[in-house]
């Protein structure tokens, strides 16, 4: 039985499949153009302190919206049963909204009556918007997705980040320094918001009942729980560099993170939403829990070379080119960057598969697993934090590598273990990208060292190497297995 529903599976609509797929990853592409952008103009303004506290600030303002978004959207894309627990889901979203934007709305009070900051208080009242309308924004999306209106939730990102970008550079040109940052986090969200309601047309009740209280919170305690977790796991680096090393360092730091953010998220965020989708049909062809393991195990060998095909190069590209990189988009001021992104760079390789946690764990009933393990590796995080970065800036990094390599070790055993992940199985499925990683690291070393010789701009050395190394990987994975890129694209 098993094999007759994978094989009803396997015949998805693969139409359907590519929209999603593809027009998210248009969305990410142009998002985080658009951030690249504001960031590359923004560079040219700011100084790396004046980055440093809008870092810090976006950090404590991201920490605020996880209670906020509380799981709501995992629930609401996870759950198989009546729409009206995601209506309730949707409503808790609400609430949570306007209990954070009161607490917004405090802190700007202090920041202007105890610490004499009215532009600092300004920053934090646009915060607080967001935060009033993010919650509820991001479970209305969920409902979008799982309505099969994905085309539509990217074209609406993609107005919001545009629009956003605008109202940034306007503003730095304006000479609002970092208070033009919080005016691009604003109208996005303003946007982002207006959009999904007039889409949705979902109405927002917050009458609430107990019939689904106890599925929501079941879910959105083990999410929130994890979401905290994590928070404090990718920006303890933020704080602990601002202790140790100052603001400065932290625009160092932040700056060479959103380089990799902005190659990462363009990935992962495709990728997250197809493992959603691929593992809940997946999984509705299982009548008993140990049919859905078998299930997801099988759609496994194919997702995760997926991922490891579509990662390895960007990541590994990225960390050989990051000198030239950063010296064509940010200038001479910020170079001491150039070797964070390198090191960042192979951390974000190796977190990659971590994007599959939340839906594998979810669809197969054993979220509650996730929790413990992101204590863990948020304990194990601030330990290698605390030790290292008093030592520099780079010994910061090598701690980023060093939590990484924790976090995929412990995600390679929950997913296992937990939720069925033939993660041996994939990785022999994905031989072939060795082979052609190899290839994109010599070819491009090579070529490094005779376009050294000729008469080119940094900017055309970058397009000949970045060619040359997708040619060579692709080429050489062909060569190896000429079946392997068209069964793992099929996929997306």
């Amino acid at each position: 039985m098993v094999d007759q529903n994978a094989s009803q599976g396997n015949a998805r609509d693969a139409g359907a499949m590519a929209t999603a797929g593809g027009s998210t990853l248009v969305a990410r592409i142009i998002a985080q153009g658009a951030q690249l952008a504001l960031f590359l103009v923004a560079a040219r303004v700011l100084m790396p302190a004046d980055f440093g506290v809008f870092s810090i600030t976006v950090a404590i303002s991201s920490f605020l919206f996880i209670f906020g978004a509380a799981g709501w959207n995992e629930f609401i894309l996870g759950w198989r049963g009546a729409n009206r627990a995601t209506s309730q889901a949707i409503a808790y979203a609400a609430m949570g909204g306007y209990l954070l934007a009161a607490v917004g709305v405090g802190c700007a009070a202090i920041s202007v009556l105890v610490f004499k900051a009215p532009a600092y208080s300004l920053l934090i009242l646009m915060f607080s918007g967001m935060l009033l309308l993010g919650p509820l924004s991001y479970a209305l999306s969920a409902l979008l997705v799982r309505r099969g209106q994905v085309l539509t939730l990217s074209i609406i990102l993609i107005f919001a980040e545009l629009t956003g970008l605008a109202a940034g550079i306007a503003g730095l040109m304006a000479g609002w320094n970092i208070l033009a940052l919080g005016v691009v986090k604003i109208t996005m969200q303003v946007i982002h918001f207006t959009c999904v309601m007039i889409v949705a047309r979902q109405p927002i009740r917050l009458v609430l009942n107990g019939g689904y209280a106890a599925e929501i919170f079941d879910i959105s305690r083990s999410i929130l729980s994890n979401r905290v977790i994590s928070f404090i796991s990718g920006n303890a680096s933020t704080f602990l560099i601002g202790a140790f090393l100052g603001v400065a360092s932290v625009g160092y730091y932040r700056a060479a993170e959103r380089i990799v953010l902005a190659v990462s998220e363009m990935l992962f965020e495709p990728m997250r939403l197809i493992a959603w989708m691929v593992f809940r049909q997946a999984a509705e062809g299982g009548a008993t829990r140990g049919e859905v393991r078998e299930l997801l195990a099988q759609e496994s060998r194919y997702f995760f070379p997926l991922v490891i095909l579509c990662a390895a190069p960007v990541f590994i590209g990225l960390a050989i080119i990051s000198d030239d990189l950063v010296g064509v988009l940010l200038g001479e001021t910020w170079l001491p960057a150039a070797p964070v992104v390198t090191v960042l760079a192979l951390a974000g390789l190796l977190f990659t598969p971590t994007i599959a946690n939340e839906p594998l764990l979810t669809i197969s009933g054993n979220i509650k697993v996730l929790p413990p393990v992101a204590l863990f590796n948020a304990v194990a995080t601030v330990a290698i934090f605390l030790v290292f970065t008093q030592f520099g800036l780079m010994a910061a990094a090598y701690a980023r590598l060093g939590s990484s390599a924790i976090m995929l070790l412990t995600s390679f055993w929950m997913q296992g273990k937990h939720a069925g992940a033939a993660w041996w199985g994939a990785a022999r499925m994905a031989a072939p990208v060795y082979a052609g990683v190899v290839a994109l690291i010599l070819s491009v070393v090579f070529a490094n060292l005779w376009l050294a010789e000729q008469d080119l701009s940094v900017i055309s050395r970058l397009g000949v190497e970045v060619i040359i190394g997708a040619v060579a990987y692709f080429f050489v994975i062909f060569l190896v297995r000429p079946s392997f890129l068209r069964t793992t694209l099929s996929l997306a």
